[in-house]
């Protein structure tokens, strides 16, 4: 259980971000991972990944905040976190779990049948073997299980025209359902997003304390837009592989230097040093 307010709440994708583009390291990301939990500042995990990839980052990292999961569709509390127990909240494996949308199970029925009924091609997580997953993504098939393990969302490998892509965007919508462009993957939701799952989350922590704490966010790809757009520090993190996404932030957004989890570390860094110097 907390009883304060933290000053600065740090939200951070992960692909790109804090884990290597290419093998998903994070050893460059380390001075800033360890000032972090020095100055006891939440690291909020804010990514595509699934619950059961989270928890075990999370374990590994030694983070204990809240994470979220599936570009925003839900939103995982550890159980006694905040004083004051949020609405909307149900039990999942010894965790409490706000929700922003339909189960996957919804969304899969709807996708087949937008498929079947138009001849569309395209595979998604649940048409794939483990291995088939392991091979696209480069995690190893212990990881990519974990990845197969959804909640909310479909991560889909569109395989079809651009003309196709649009009738298709538009049953989408049609049916309900949206999709945000990651950085190898379209993922296929029912609601919420990363900009949504955040300004819940910042309400938490102000309502415990009555104070709402600043926003730092990372990201590089079109699926940390929402959520960059909501910082008061967003923070463009550069790719190796794709042109950074297009925000219009309410605040000035940084681009970092380098790439992936070097440039994460400089931008984490110079952020926390900044912050303490205005606090002195």
């Amino acid at each position: 259980m907390r009883s304060s307010c933290p000053p600065l709440l740090v939200f951070t994708d992960l692909d790109g971000c804090l884990l290597d583009h290419f093998s998903y390291s994070y050893a460059d990301a380390l001075p800033a991972l360890d000032e972090l939990k020095t100055s006891e500042i939440p690291l909020i995990l804010t990514s595509s990944k699934t619950f059961a990839e989270l928890a075990e980052l999370s374990t590994e990292l030694e983070v204990s905040a809240p994470f979220i999961v599936e570009n925003g569709a839900g939103v995982i509390l550890p159980d006694g976190y905040f004083s004051t127990a949020a609405e909307g909240l149900v039990r999942f494996n010894g965790c409490r779990l706000k929700s922003f949308g339909p189960g996957h199970s919804g969304i899969i029925k709807i996708l087949h049948q937008i498929r079947d009924d138009n001849g569309f091609r395209f595979s998604g997580f649940s048409d794939m073997s483990v291995t088939e997953i392991a091979d696209l993504t480069g995690l190893s098939e212990a990881r990519a299980g974990l990845a197969r393990k959804r909640l909310f969302t479909e991560p889909i490998l569109w395989q079809d025209s651009e003309i196709k892509w649009q009738a298709f965007s538009s049953l989408l919508a049609d049916s309900g359902l949206s999709h945000l462009r990651g950085g190898r993957f379209v993922h296929i939701t029912g609601g919420g997003d990363k900009g949504i799952a955040l300004n819940w989350l910042r309400d938490c922590y102000k309502n415990r304390a009555g104070e709402m704490p600043k926003v730092m966010a990372l990201g590089d790809s079109d699926n940390d837009i929402g959520m960059l757009e909501q910082a008061d520090y967003p923070v463009i993190v550069r790719s190796p592989v794709h042109a950074p996404p297009v925000v219009t932030a309410r605040t000035a957004v940084i681009f970092t230097q380098k790439t992936g989890p070097a440039g994460w570390n400089d931008a984490v860094l110079e952020r926390l040093q900044k912050f303490r110097n205005s606090r002195k």
